[in-house]
């Protein structure tokens, strides 16, 4: 049986191991007390990390603590798994640049593509009754399909079920019954005895066992993973080999498959480090379990760890991020503020304001008058809310168009792709430094160094100094090439559809397909290259040269409009929550925890400024009276714009 780790690659350079007891913190002066405990702590750790702790920096160090020391020693590596794949880049970043003579023992991956994964090396080893004999494809289901299959299956259940399966909710459907059966090992010949396993058998014999190419989704694969490694020893014990310490970040997002999954992987075996905030569990409706970090420290006998101090947020934020923190969990410690405060005015107001147009004038006005004074620039700013953002990309295009002033709607759809999707990408981080390298050939050291980075996991050389140095030519030959051809092709809408062809010719379109394969399996190289050229295609036409039509892709320097789900992870100067009304927050009623979590993590992303804002008279006392009760408890004045 293959190894179940990344494909294989050059022998590594030898690295002098540092003594336990003499480590320190790469690039920072230093930790928390708690993050050295958990940092340190020899078995299962759960550590509870809100806004601001730094917990992707806490886990990078402890990579680098396990590494350097030998504690997890050559040849074996370290998994981390996150569940956002800008996640899972930026902490392999950080631990490359923290430690670049290990990185190429830290895989960090998304849990869809570490599953993904291993079905598809190890399908065959399947049992045989789910063995795929045309493979699969991977497609997506609508609720209304869920609704029509549910709808199908309820006339046949056996009458002594036929409440409970009737009860079913397409909504909950894929989460909580696919999610929650394990596959047996062998497929009863006879109607189960329960209501789950009745409609998630069904629900295979349709989508799965059938003539042709099997059609999953990322549930199922999780699944049909989580049968090969309890069928599978072998499997498993290659996995435990290889990962003898696994990180799981974001854990409160962690649903009952994936749960399940690591149990039948790790438990009683690797060192796991689960990091996470409950009071940021923001995805319940995909199925994030409840009390996931409790359960993760209960099941895997884990020593808990909660890290007070917060690095992003002002003492007076942290104290109005507190009284909302202790409405999700009365037992909340306060965090300790670490930065320092940089305004002398009121951190965290709500805006009332008579109309949209009202609201989008005043706040336009505002920031391009604090740019002016502060020295500040477009991208400390955010626009936030909970959803339906279009509503308000209009206005303040406009608003903030009158100064100059960019806005980027990172939920705006490019092809099949979001546009914070697309630019986090790494793919499309290497394909717009190759630009830049090849149209600005000096001066971008940085940049050089990151698309070496790239290439060099590209080419699989991570780790061979021979290797490096031929990743360094081939970065050589390619920007002298592509120099070249920006020069005798001016920048336009078919241009960029053909500069992005000849990046793919260059590079090799069959390297790269596969290099996205390995590191993230749920990802099409087509997808985001025809998100790419759309994006290019857009920005082109109106670009005076290359370098503005790249600045234009990226719009870096631009107010951000964002969801609050989007937003989590980032930090802002100031952030404008909008929308704080029944329009936005119809759904409060329906979920009030998860939705005040949502709140907590929109509020929480603001470094030294928050202001909400709202347009509705009523506000107040519609179904999110309660938000504005413990903006009024923290003390937060209200202000009335006109």
């Amino acid at each position: 049986m293959n190894r179940p780790d990344a494909p294989v690659r050059a022998t590594p350079r030898p690295a002098t191991l540092i003594p336990a007891a003499d480590w320190r913190p790469i690039d920072i002066d230093d930790l928390e007390p708690a993050a050295w405990q958990a940092l340190r702590h020899p078995a299962n750790t759960a550590v509870v990390a809100g806004p601001g702790a730094g917990k992707t920096e806490f886990l990078a160090q402890r990579a680098a603590y396990l590494l350097q020391t030998g504690i997890c020693p050559w040849p074996q590596r370290i998994l981390a798994i996150s569940f956002k794949r800008d996640a899972a880049a930026n902490l392999g970043r950080r631990v490359t640049t923290r430690i670049p003579e290990h990185a190429d023992r830290f895989v960090s991956m998304t849990f869809d593509a570490f599953t993904k994964s291993l079905v598809d090396r190890f399908a065959s080893a399947l049992p045989p009754d789910w063995r795929m004999t045309d493979g699969y494809e991977i497609d997506y289901v609508s609720e209304r399909f869920l609704e029509g299959f549910l709808a199908d299956i309820i006339p046949a259940a056996p009458a002594s079920l036929y409440p409970q399966v009737a009860a079913l909710r397409a909504s909950r459907f894929l989460p909580d019954t696919i999610g929650n059966w394990s596959l047996p090992a062998t497929i009863p010949a006879d109607d189960p005895d329960d209501a789950t396993a009745y409609a998630a058998l069904q629900w295979w014999h349709d989508r799965y066992l059938r003539p042709g190419p099997a059609k999953v989704d990322f549930i199922m694969l999780n699944r049909l993973a989580e049968l090969l490694v309890r069928c599978v020893p072998q499997l498993r014990r290659a996995l435990r080999q290889t990962y003898p310490f696994v990180f799981v970040d974001e854990f409160q997002d962690t649903t009952s498959a994936q749960f399940s999954f690591l149990a039948s992987v790790f438990a009683d075996g690797p060192t796991l480090t689960a990091v996470g905030d409950s009071k940021q569990r923001i995805m319940g409706w995909a199925g994030a379990l409840p009390r996931a970090l409790e359960r993760f420290a209960e099941a895997f006998d884990a020593a808990s760890y909660p890290l007070l101090w917060n690095f992003r947020s002002s003492d007076e934020l942290v104290r109005v991020q507190h009284i909302v923190a202790t409405s999700l969990d009365p037992a909340a410690m306060p965090a300790v503020s670490k930065a320092d405060g940089s305004i002398t005015d009121s951190p965290a107001e709500v805006w009332r304001f008579s109309s949209p147009n009202r609201e989008a004038t005043v706040i336009a006005d505002w920031i391009a008058r604090d740019i002016a004074v502060s020295g500040r620039v477009p991208a400390d700013f955010a626009l936030i809310a909970r959803q339906k953002i279009s509503d308000f990309e209009n206005r303040f295009r406009q608003s903030l168009g009158r100064y100059d002033i960019k806005v980027r709607n990172d939920d705006m759809p490019v092809g099949a792709m979001r546009l914070q999707d697309l630019l986090k990408h790494e793919v499309t981080r290497l394909l717009l430094g190759l630009l830049r390298l090849a149209d600005q050939p000096r001066g971008l050291a940085r940049v050089w160094k990151e698309v070496q980075a790239t290439l060099a996991r590209v080419h699989g050389d991570v780790g061979d100094d021979a290797g490096q140095r031929r990743t360094a030519d081939h970065l050589s030959t390619l920007t002298i090439s592509l120099r070249d051809w920006l020069k005798n092709t001016p920048p336009g809408a078919s241009s960029a559809v053909d500069c992005v062809n000849y990046l793919l010719e260059l590079l090799g379109v069959d390297l790269l397909h596969r290099y996205i394969r390995s590191a993230a399996p749920a990802d099409r190289l087509n997808v985001l290259t025809e998100a790419f050229q759309a994006r290019l295609a857009a920005v082109a036409p109106t670009s005076t040269d290359w370098a503005d039509a790249l600045g234009q892709f990226e719009c870096a320097d631009a107010v951000v409009l964002l969801t609050a789900h989007r937003s989590k992870g980032l930090e802002y100067h100031t952030v404008f929550f909008l929308g704080l009304e029944d329009r936005q927050w119809w759904a409060h009623a329906r979920d009030p925890i998860e939705s005040t979590s949502t709140f907590f993590v929109g509020l929480s992303r603001a470094a030294q400024r928050i202001i909400f804002t709202t347009t509705h008279p009523y506000a107040r006392q519609g179904q999110i009276a309660d938000f504005f009760t413990m903006l009024d408890e923290a003390g937060v004045p209200e202000i009335d714009h006109g």
